[in-house]
């Protein structure tokens, strides 16, 4: 087992490890050593169905998994696993201050203000196409125009003008941001084009920066910290184990994973691994009288706001409405066409009960315990034939069907186990993602939510890694 000293050790190459470790990089001395250590492995393989084929493996196996209708969607390897499809919408402003606002979840200890400037960095960084149209501050344009809507979009506009947006996303409308511009297949995970920003693709040459060391296979098993400082990492690789040093560490390993490495470290805060969640969703088929649709130019194409945010929200959560463009056609001649499909994205309220722990009969995995969504939730998915048909009412639209979740389930953006905040009685980290008491740890990425607003959190959780990053070394 060798040892060696790092000025900082980041665990996980994911969007929060790798926005944080591109902006320290730019205050580092040029003599400064970093060390990465990432579980999964570089997936070499040319954009398309051989990327999709060697994208990393998933999480089930990695995990003690106590209610099996609650499925956790992950994928390990360099990057993140790739398990996203580009979408990248800013938070409301009021979602920052929900408990303030509408007596539930709670405030954040930082402002929508706040976080723009680093909104925009990532925007810029990400290539976004996008519209300044919405409820979102902006003090800067987005780099490239915004995606050309589909018809169903144009029909949600005339029941709901200036409530529907293009949906903002990493894949390019024009060219501009040094890749290819989206050619609308709807295969996303796998992009034939390499359109679609990714961090093994698009952000490799932070990790061929010659201060740092990137380790891959490094399973992190835990921190070694000695009177409240963190003075190294405990991994294993091929087998075997090992140590490296470290003046600071930044663990950005997912949702799960992340507070899994610090309770196994010996951390003990109360909201540690605590208020595990996501939103809820259904999805809505539509057959369509006369509107011939899918003529869009991405995956999703409208970004619905009608009922993102009000003083509704105090009793039924607010929802984004995402309108997809991948050609599901009707099976009637002459009317292939006349379909549509979009989901409805609910918030949610963080459970104290939903949690990560260890497990005593799998030591080596993180035992996840998820009881229910809140009642917040499932009120709205109970509700749903009600939402929708009042959504469509007055639309050109013959029928509609709703697919409701399986199981308990979820979007794949897990959040909470890690929670920011002013309270390290009801928190764990700072609003600089610095734990309370542990002063040279960070717990990157969207485990810092203390809220669950219905944004995806991948452009947030960037920016906060961002800020995090430049605070740090101010």
């Amino acid at each position: 087992m060798k040892n060696s000293h790092y000025n900082l050790a980041v665990v996980g190459t994911g969007f929060a490890s790798s926005f944080f470790l591109k902006e320290y990089l730019n205050h580092l001395g040029e003599n400064d050593t970093v060390v990465v250590l990432e579980r999964g492995t570089f997936n070499n393989g040319a954009p398309g169905r051989e990327y999709g084929e060697h994208k990393g493996f998933s999480f089930d196996q990695s995990i003690v998994n106590t209610n099996p209708s609650k499925g956790w969607v992950q994928r390990i390897g360099f990057g993140g696993g790739t398990c996203w499809t580009g979408n990248t919408p800013r938070m409301h402003p009021n979602d920052f201050r929900t408990k303030s606002l509408y007596s539930h979840s709670e405030d954040w200890p930082i402002t929508y203000q706040d976080l723009e400037p680093f909104y925009v960095d990532v925007e810029h960084t990400m290539g976004i196409s996008g519209s300044a149209d919405g409820p979102f501050p902006r003090s800067k344009p987005y780099l490239l125009p915004p995606h050309r809507l589909n018809a169903l979009d144009r029909e949600f506009l005339r029941k709901y003008p200036g409530e529907l947006i293009p949906m903002p996303s990493a894949r390019p409308s024009a060219a501009g941001a040094g890749r290819a511009i989206c050619c609308a297949n709807g295969i996303c995970d796998t992009c034939p084009v390499a359109a679609k920003f990714q961090i093994d693709f698009h952000m490799r040459a932070i990790y061929q920066d010659p201060r740092v060391t990137l380790i891959t296979e490094a399973n992190v098993t835990s921190l070694d910290i000695r009177n409240q400082i963190v003075t190294g990492i405990h991994y294993t690789k091929d087998g075997a184990e090992h140590y490296v040093n470290c003046d600071l560490a930044a663990v950005g390993a997912h949702g799960i994973m992340t507070p899994y490495i610090l309770l196994n470290s010996g951390l003990t805060d109360n909201a540690l691994g605590r208020y595990l969640n996501e939103q809820v969703s259904i999805g809505v088929d539509v057959l369509l009288d006369g509107v011939r649709n899918y003529d869009g130019s991405q995956i999703m194409t409208g970004l619905g706001i009608m009922k993102l945010d009000g003083d509704f929200r105090k009793d039924t959560p607010g929802f984004l409405l995402e309108n997809w463009n991948v050609p599901w056609l009707r099976a009637e001649a002459g009317r292939f066409r006349e379909r549509g499909y979009f989901k409805l994205v609910f918030e949610e309220i963080p459970q104290e009960s939903n949690f990560v722990g260890l497990s005593a009969a799998h030591p080596d995995k993180p035992e996840v315990n998820y009881a229910d969504n809140s009642a917040y939730a499932n009120n709205a998915l109970a509700n749903a034939e009600a939402i929708v048909a009042d959504l469509l009412d007055g639309l050109p639209v013959e029928s509609f069907s709703i697919k409701h979740p399986e199981g308990l389930g979820g979007e794949a953006h897990v959040q909470g186990t890690t929670r920011m905040g002013v309270d390290p009685n009801t928190s764990v980290v700072d609003a600089g993602l610095i734990h309370h008491k542990v002063r040279n740890l960070l717990a990157l990425g969207s485990g810092a939510f203390p809220s669950c607003p219905a944004a995806n959190p991948t452009l947030t959780l960037s920016a906060l890694s961002v800020r995090a990053a430049r605070q740090i070394m101010s």
